[in-house]
């Protein structure tokens, strides 16, 4: 009965979304015409509204998340209502363009979709402040029994008692072992009501909305049967997942070949900004080397007529996860420097296990050049186009390197590697290498699109100061 209301719910909030959308369209019009002094245009407004009717009907029947309240912060419910709507608006747009619709108004557009935007925002936001309102007073709640009475029930427990916006009230605990429990044993005024054995009778005789299951880590083996006994009476049940403490990955359930997974993820859990910033990388590297193509083919005969080997130096790197991948740069060392690298060793400048040196003999005249400047990290901007690499993210590590990370300094390799880092504007081989792996890490646990965007622009003042480059 109550999976009934919640779908009738969800085709009543489904057409007042779509009315919405279709009175702001309709408002302006209105406007539009007020605004040029026009009479009001019905047949614009006949003639492209079944092409909104089929976006916003779209986009808002598969957003699943606008129609979801409880538990929701406003700012979730405030984000989901943007990003449909961001969604929505985008493909109008785009369909505008391809059509080639000269004559309509960017006026009307531009006021339609804003209004559209904000009155699904406002509508929702209305929706979920009365929501909570009326949960805070004790109505609209859904039936919780929680299992277990450990740590972790009682943490559980201590959250929807602090939120009762939220609109749950725990009727019960019920132990997971065999013994029934004490008759004084109660958490918060709420009493235990009995042990798994006792569930399908508890289910039959009263409200039970939801089974929590809260159970220490060792107690899991023991609710395999009752989970059966839920799905088989027809009651939701949910396991916490908070199995196994993790400081950094982010937690999330998804499909793995057809099966349900914990999944821990240390990537920052923004899929749609990663694409963007896949698609930004190759259009700026493609846009990067037709502007300095000049520079490219002058450099590239300065090392041809200077020095012999090879314009191109080559090496193994290892990217994300540790995938290998050839990159590239241009050659300023001498062709048999990888050679003579162990007899200069006692040399190195840097501590931990990555070799830098100032007086470096095996860097030519003209390499020495390139490195002060930078320009020899140019040609990785095909390995940007290829996919190896990005514009901003840790620098792509040699694998005799990684093996002697600290396990922490392993987590660096969770993100594609990049160009230029934090590493790079913050002073390069003038900061130790711990101070470096733990740049990149602050790189991995804030990034964004605008992180990317400051990294990108303190860049170029880093490499005209020569700060740290050798």
């Amino acid at each position: 009965m109550l999976r009934e209301h919640l779908d009738s719910l969800r085709r009543l909030l489904f057409v007042a979304y779509i009315s919405l959308v279709v009175f702001c369209y309709h408002t302006a019009l209105y406007i539009e015409s007020q605004i040029q002094s026009n009479p009001f245009n019905y047949d614009r407004f006949d003639e492209f509204l079944p092409i909104i009717l089929i976006i916003w009907g779209f986009v808002l029947y598969n957003a699943r998340d606008c129609y979801s309240f409880r538990s929701k912060s406003i700012f979730q419910v405030a984000r989901t209502a943007i990003r449909a709507s961001l969604f929505a608006s985008s493909v109008y747009v785009l369909y505008i363009f391809f059509i080639g619709y000269s004559q309509y108004s960017k006026l009307q557009t531009a006021t339609f979709l804003i209004l559209s935007m904000f009155s699904i925002l406002a509508m929702r936001l209305s929706i979920h402040m009365l929501l909570e309102y009326i949960r805070s007073r004790g109505f609209n709640y859904q039936t919780v029994i929680v299992v277990g009475r450990g740590r972790r029930a009682k943490a559980f427990a201590d959250r929807i008692f602090t939120n009762q916006q939220w609109g749950y009230k725990i009727t019960g605990f019920l132990f997971s072992g065999v013994n029934n429990p004490s008759a004084l044993w109660s958490y918060r005024d709420v009493p235990a009501i009995g042990n798994l054995s006792n569930l399908p009778e508890i289910i039959k005789s009263q409200q039970v909305d939801w089974i929590v299951f809260a159970v220490e880590n060792a107690e899991l083996s023991k609710i395999e049967q009752a989970v059966k006994v839920c799905d088989e009476m027809g009651t939701r049940a949910a396991v916490l997942t908070d199995l196994y403490p993790s400081r950094y990955a982010d937690k999330r359930i998804e499909e793995f070949f057809d099966s349900p997974v914990l999944l821990f993820d240390s990537l920052p859990n923004r899929g749609f900004s990663l694409v963007v910033k896949e698609v930004i990388d190759k259009v700026l590297a493609l846009s990067g080397i037709v502007i300095v193509s000049p520079l490219l083919v002058i450099t590239s005969i300065i090392i041809k007529v200077f020095s012999k080997g090879s314009i191109l130096y080559k090496q193994e790197r290892l990217g994300i996860n540790g995938r290998k991948f050839e990159m590239y740069k241009f050659r300023t060392m001498i062709p048999d420097a990888d050679s003579i690298k162990d007899d200069l060793s006692e040399k190195n400048e840097m501590d931990g296990p990555v070799f830098k040196l100032k007086e470096d003999p095996r860097v030519t005249p003209v390499g020495r050049l390139l490195r002060k400047t930078s320009i020899d990290e140019l040609p990785q901007l095909i390995n940007v186009l290829k996919g190896d690499m990005s514009l901003v993210g840790p620098r792509p590590p040699l694998s005799n390197e990684v093996v002697q990370y600290d396990p922490w300094q392993r987590r660096r390799l969770s993100m594609k590697p990049g160009i230029t880092c934090l590493w790079q504007i913050g002073g390069r081989n003038n900061i130790s290498f711990k101070k470096w792996m733990e740049l990149d890490l602050k790189y991995i646990d804030n990034w964004s699109l605008w992180l990317d965007t400051k990294i990108l622009a303190k860049t170029i003042p880093a490499v005209l100061s020569r700060k740290g480059a050798r």
